[in-house]
């Protein structure tokens, strides 16, 4: 549940400084939005995905709808599409290092109500996962019911500048994919104090995990058993845009297949490496096939 927005990539040398100006040597339109990127991704390894967003009638929701159709992400009853408010976009600027900017424009994803949620499909689901998305009312009244569900947090950008609403789904959450500045800002806290935040999580529901990405640094993984430092592989860093929803998708899948925590952040770290080598939010897993390939050839397996 989540964004489905159009990204427009400008690929710079350097960012430009205040009230200045870059050249942009190429730009790029692709499919994007944090949900969406994770419901793609979890749909290429292999697991039955679908995604429920808001979109605008436009040329842009056109553009996302279909390309959700070609990814096998079930759609059919899922989408919601606003006679008013336009589709989303993310304008993001990526410089020679791979590190980015971005502004987000919500359109109609921002829209989303409780009535455009498919309650019955949800019903059905392994995982409910929720990814930076600013109105989250709809989702809040989800948890706040009478369904069970297995619900997964990413709160991105968006719903850690409000922590305390991030503290609330946070409490819901069975899984939590966060990167240690949206855990210091949401749980106001310092970089020291993490591991005795992600304690405190888990000791007030043991069968928990939360992943705390850590860059170029890896991540780390707690769950009732221990804390596992889990390291980054090495790779040519392209563009970091979608690294965390990639690491996202890559815990889903592995916790739906039965796989420890410690395996599930590394198949999570790999699924990010193959993401950042090329431009682009879905630039990888390509499929179930290449992440198994880039783990036998970093000594790992699926």
């Amino acid at each position: 549940i989540g964004a489905l927005l159009i990204d427009m990539i400008s690929l710079v040398d350097d960012f430009p400084k205040r009230d200045s100006e870059t050249f942009v040597r190429d730009f790029k339109l692709m499919p994007g939005g944090s949900a969406a990127n994770v419901a793609v991704l979890c749909s290429r390894l292999g697991l039955k995905t679908a995604f429920s967003g808001k979109i605008g009638k436009d040329h842009f929701g056109d553009l996302l709808f279909a390309d959700l159709y070609r990814e096998q992400v079930h759609i059919e009853g899922s989408i919601s599409i606003s006679q008013r408010l336009s589709t989303g976009s993310c304008y993001i600027c990526v410089d020679r290092n791979g590190d980015r900017m971005i502004m987000a424009y919500s359109g109609a994803a921002d829209a989303l109500t409780i009535d455009d949620l498919p309650v019955d499909l949800i019903s059905t689901a392994k995982w409910v996962h929720l990814s930076d998305l600013r109105n989250v009312g709809a989702v809040e009244a989800l948890l706040e019911g009478d369904l069970e569900i297995n619900f997964s947090l990413s709160p991105g950008a968006l719903i850690a500048q409000n922590p305390s609403l991030a503290y609330r789904l946070a409490q819901h959450a069975k899984l939590i994919v966060a990167s240690i500045d949206e855990m210091m800002q949401i749980f106001r806290c310092t970089e020291e104090e993490i591991d005795s935040i992600a304690d405190e999580l888990i000791s007030a529901f043991d069968e928990r995990i939360v992943a705390v990405t850590l860059g170029r640094k890896g991540a780390n993984v707690y769950s009732k058993d221990r804390t596992i430092g889990i390291p980054a592989f090495k790779v040519s860093v392209v563009d970091t845009t979608g690294a965390g929803d990639a690491f996202t998708a890559g815990m889903l899948y592995s916790l739906c297949k039965g796989k420890s925590p410690e395996k599930a952040g590394i198949i999570a770290s790999a699924c990010a490496a193959v993401c950042i080598q090329e431009v682009g939010a879905r630039s990888g897993p390509k499929d179930r096939k290449e992440l198994q390939q880039f783990l036998k050839q970093n000594g790992h397996d699926l």
